[in-house]
């Protein structure tokens, strides 16, 4: 079993690769899933609510070795699936689980969203590590076979040097497809504790070898490996960069396209809206008019002493927004009721708020007015009729909204 993680800007490109001809998917969480097209659909919904995250896209391909293959079952295989990402710590969010039948090899590829169900990014930090303790828990759990040569060693039989040695081997082969010079694989193997010496000519100053340390231990390159030997890193790491030069191109005729899609509309597009300094997209602003919420990073403090990040949502009127630290729509005990959070800092910031309340012992919802004559006021005063609209002022109701919507036009003022 073996595993990468990869990151990307694209779910188009990915979901696409992902559902070829020779696909077959095999659970789907959280997107529609009739065909790729409802899939992407679905990733980007999702991935606008945190516009400012440049990679999205969370891809992971799993191959088995081929003396497992009479083992994989598509249950079986989308057990392992599901237990890596776990491990992985890849949780509360999007996902596709996808079979190949392109190879020999039997393998799977799992397409994620990295904006979880709660806008929160999940991190991919120290995500080599997780990969190779991960991968190597999942093959002792279920017996998997060890790949061949050096990824069939079982490392916890092993004592020093060999146990340092094949440590050093696992870490380079996980940092490594990362690297695009010498200084990129030192960076990377620093982080575990590998330290890394370059030899030098005496006469040009050119790198003409390699040696890894850990724990006061060192293996030139090529003891570690063949491949490992200076001249053949060097092919990595040109090959590395061959392939993200590939992938920038991809990308950037990816962006001309959309470039000149939305060009046409550019002219007639109405000024968009932002909170605290901070530019929403169309999707998000029509989020928090239909009176929901999202979740911004980079909001300017009133004080203009720095920035900070929250929940934000909408009072009815949609002429101001609030933020919170929580999620709106949780639920808290404020007084005789159980609402959410949003329904009671409305309530203290003087707003008259239809609230959405737990009933019944928490079985059902019931909708009262809820508000306080003054903020400093202990109680809140209840009513089960809109206390704004009275027999006087009912005629004054659609002059009232004409107002709300003129301040809508200016954008809303952060509360």
């Amino acid at each position: 079993m073996i595993a990468k993680n990869i990151k990307g800007k694209s779910f188009k490109g990915c979901v696409q690769y992902v559902m070829n001809e020779t696909a077959e998917l095999l659970e789907a969480e959280g997107v529609w899933a009739d065909n790729a097209k409802d899939i992407i659909r679905s990733f980007a919904m999702q991935r606008f609510g945190r516009k400012e995250i440049k990679q999205p896209v969370g891809h992971i391909p799993i191959s088995f070795a081929p003396e497992d293959k009479e083992r994989m079952t598509n249950d079986f295989m989308v057990q392992l699936a599901k237990e890596y990402m776990q491990e992985m710590g890849i949780k509360n969010t999007q996902y596709i689980i996808v079979r190949h039948h392109n190879t020999d090899n039997e393998h799977l590829h799992i397409v994620y969203n990295r904006i979880d169900n709660n806008l929160k990014l999940i991190s991919v930090n120290n995500d080599y590590k997780r990969n190779i303790k991960t991968c190597k828990k999942l093959k002792d759990k279920y017996n998997l076979t060890y790949g061949k040569g050096k990824d069939r060693v079982k490392r916890e039989k092993l004592n020093d040097p060999d146990k340092v040695k094949y440590y050093i081997y696992d870490t380079i082969k996980a940092v490594l497809p990362n690297c695009k010079n010498p200084a990129d694989l030192r960076f990377s193997l620093k982080k575990f504790g590998v330290k890394l010496e370059y030899k030098y000519k005496r006469t040009t100053n050119e790198i003409e070898g390699v040696s890894f340390r850990y724990n006061n231990i060192a293996f030139k390159g090529s003891q570690i490996d063949r491949k490992f030997s200076f001249g053949n890193l060097k092919k990595v790491f040109e090959e590395n960069i061959r392939l993200l030069q590939e992938q920038a191109k991809r990308e950037q005729k990816q962006q001309e396209i959309q470039a000149r899609k939305g060009q046409s509309q550019t002219e007639n597009k109405p000024k968009g809206h932002s909170i605290g300094g901070v530019e929403l997209t169309p999707q998000q602003w029509q989020i928090l008019e239909e009176g929901g919420f999202i979740y911004l990073e980079g909001i300017k403090k009133k004080d203009s002493t720095g920035n900070f990040s929250s929940y934000v949502f909408l009072n009815n009127e949609k002429d101001k927004a609030f933020s919170s630290k929580e999620n709106p729509d949780g639920f808290v005990k404020y007084g005789k009721y159980e609402m959410r959070i949003r329904d009671k800092m409305l309530i203290e910031a003087g707003h008259v708020t239809k609230a959405k309340v737990k009933w019944w012992g928490g079985h059902d919802f019931a909708y009262p007015y809820l508000w306080k004559e003054n903020k400093r006021d202990k109680k809140y005063i209840e009513s089960w009729n809109d206390p704004r609209i009275s027999k006087v002022n009912k005629e004054n109701k659609s002059q009232k909204q004409s107002q709300q919507s003129d301040k809508r036009k200016l954008g809303p003022k952060l509360g």
